[in-house]
Formats: C-alpha cells, sequence, structure tokens
C-alpha cells in the first residue's frame, strides 16, 4: 500500500489495471460538479475513484461495483484503509437494477473500458481483455437509473467516441452540461475527454479550456502538478 502524495490517502492497486491519468483527472473533474451526499462508481476497479473524492468530500457515502471479484476486494481494502464509507459490491454493471434504488444517488461516476462490441480496440491484446467492455448506452442507462433527478453523471472516454456518448446520455435523460478536452501538449490533438452529464437538466453545453498535461519544457503543466499534489 502506498501514499499517494505527501500526508494523503493511501492505496494498493487493483491487480488488473493500475493508477492512470485519466482516472485521477475524472476525479479531479467530478469534485469541480458540486457537493454531494452520495456518490455510486461504475465499474470501480481498486476504488481510486472513490478514495481521491473522498480526501476532497469525506463526509459523503461512497458505493462502488465491479464486475471482478478481485478489483471489489482491493476496493474494500483501500476503503478499509482510509475509513471511506460506503459499500463495494462484485456486480455487472449492466444489471443495474440490483445495484442501487432509482434515484438513490447525488453524482455517478464512470472511467469505462473505451473499446466495447462493435468498437473493438485496435490493439488486439486490449481487445481480446475487454471485448466485455460497457458501452455508451449501458453505463448511461445505468447512471440515469441510479441518478436523482438534477444529479450529475462524470464521466471519461476517448473523443472519437463522444458522438455515441452524447446521443446515448440523451436517450437516457441525461443532459450533457460540461465538457473538457485533455491534450499531451498546446498545440496537439485531443486524447481524453471529460464529460459531466446532468439527469433531467435542460440544454446547454458548458465547452471548458483544454487540459493540457505536458509544459514546453517537458514537464506537467501547473495544472497538472496542482492535480497530483506535486512540490
Amino acid at each position: 500500500m502506498k501514499q499517494l502524495w505527501p500526508q494523503g490517502p493511501v492505496y494498493v492497486d487493483d491487480p488488473v489495471f493500475k493508477i492512470t491519468t485519466d482516472s485521477v483527472l475524472l476525479a479531479h473533474f467530478a469534485a469541480s460538479a458540486g457537493n454531494f451526499a452520495r456518490c455510486m462508481d461504475l465499474g470501480c476497479g481498486g476504488g481510486l475513484l472513490s478514495v481521491l473524492l473522498h480526501a476532497r468530500y469525506p463526509d459523503a457515502v461512497y458505493d462502488s461495483v465491479d464486475i471482478r471479484p478481485d478489483a471489489a476486494d482491493a476496493c474494500r481494502d483501500n476503503y478499509d484503509a482510509n475509513g471511506v464509507a460506503g459499500r463495494v459490491d462484485c456486480l455487472d454493471v449492466r444489471q443495474y437494477r440490483a445495484i442501487g434504488r432509482p434515484g438513490e444517488y447525488d453524482l455517478v461516476v464512470c472511467n469505462p473500458p473505451y473499446y466495447y462490441a462493435g468498437k473493438p480496440s485496435p490493439d488486439a491484446g486490449r481487445a481480446a481483455a475487454r471485448s466485455d467492455g460497457l458501452s455508451p448506452a449501458q453505463f448511461s442507462g445505468a447512471a440515469s437509473y441510479l441518478l436523482r433527478r438534477g444529479g450529475s453523471f462524470c464521466l471519461v472516454h476517448k473523443p472519437e467516441f463522444l458522438t455515441d456518448i452524447f446521443a446515448a446520455m440523451r436517450l437516457a435523460d441525461i443532459e450533457p452540461k460540461r465538457l473538457r478536452f485533455v491534450t499531451h501538449a498546446a498545440d496537439s490533438a485531443p486524447v481524453l475527454v471529460l464529460i459531466e452529464g446532468r439527469r433531467g437538466g435542460k440544454p446547454g453545453l458548458t465547452a471548458l479550456p483544454n487540459l493540457i498535461l505536458t509544459a514546453p519544457d517537458g514537464g506537467p503543466t501547473a495544472e497538472v502538478r496542482e492535480i497530483y499534489h506535486m512540490r
């Protein structure tokens, strides 16, 4: 178990998926959606999103689900080590009616596998490992069922799937409200997109300035240093 930053939370890795930039950026993005009392992480892995959000909002309850027993076990260890309140279940997100009651959550977060049936990864190994990944319709449907009206759904994905995601969110009564692209450098194309939708929200999308990872000198930008608690 390692400390994520000095005087910060501790964390043991998910046996399969390690800490990644996309999860760290999603936690920071979701934290800016506003205060909440109860959060659900769909496909939680080791529970990194809940651990990072708990560092910002320690009084909230964090429930998590993952289809893999080893991930759920790691998530429980991380909850116990950091005093995170909430339950961790080994469940399939597609069976969302077994996850919680309708409208139970103020915030739902999700860092899904980016490639799914009909949209395979260009990398053969990843395609084989993630061929059963959640589609935008599946994770949007689960989020819509679990969110209260006015609650927020925050996720990270690949820009190439943005049309599919927006279409699925609207069909699930989740209106896209905030969008932020992530780029490696100021002059490079986006590699990730952070999205916040609101269940039952009115139309109106705010496009935020790009989150740039690398400064001209090759080091992390000031914003990335702040997100990662670098000194």
